[in-house]
């Protein structure tokens, strides 16, 4: 099922980045961010372990030292969970993400971001906008990260 043009976040884009890269305390050991599609989603206060749902996206997470473990596409040095857009439910848990990033245009299954989003918290980021996308995932990530 797609989303309706109401619900596209490509079709607005000055609603997003107003709303992307807004990072808040919701209680002990969780933040709130507020990803590119305007969704507020609770994130644990350390991220360890990331899966990307498209190499675009794992691509621009590696660049910012992220600890990628799994990415829907080839990306080298990272272990594949399915095709780029579409990962493999399965997989992305056997990874035991504490995040999964995807590109607002992934989002276009519900049924399959619902899947993910019982799996771990889902973040979207607009791949569309380099940039952007860059500064919502180094907000994203900030001091959360943590190496194992």
């Amino acid at each position: 099922m797609a989303l309706t043009p109401q619900e596209d976040p490509r079709r607005h884009p000055a609603r997003t980045a107003a709303l992307s890269n807004v990072v808040s305390d919701v209680g002990v050991g969780r933040r709130a961010f507020v990803d590119a599609t305007g969704t507020s989603v609770a994130l644990p206060a350390a991220i360890r372990r990331v899966v990307a749902t498209a190499d675009d996206v794992g691509a621009l997470l590696l660049g910012l030292g992220a600890p990628v473990v799994g990415c829907a596409g080839a990306l080298d040095g990272v272990e594949p969970v399915g095709p780029p857009g579409r990962p493999d439910p399965a997989a992305v848990a056997a990874l035991r993400p504490d995040v999964i990033v995807a590109g607002a245009h992934d989002l276009t299954d519900v049924r399959l971001v619902e899947v993910l989003r019982r799996i771990a918290p889902l973040v979207a980021v607009d791949v569309s906008r380099p940039t952007v996308a860059t500064a919502d995932l180094r907000a994203l990530l900030g001091r959360a990260v943590v190496s194992e």
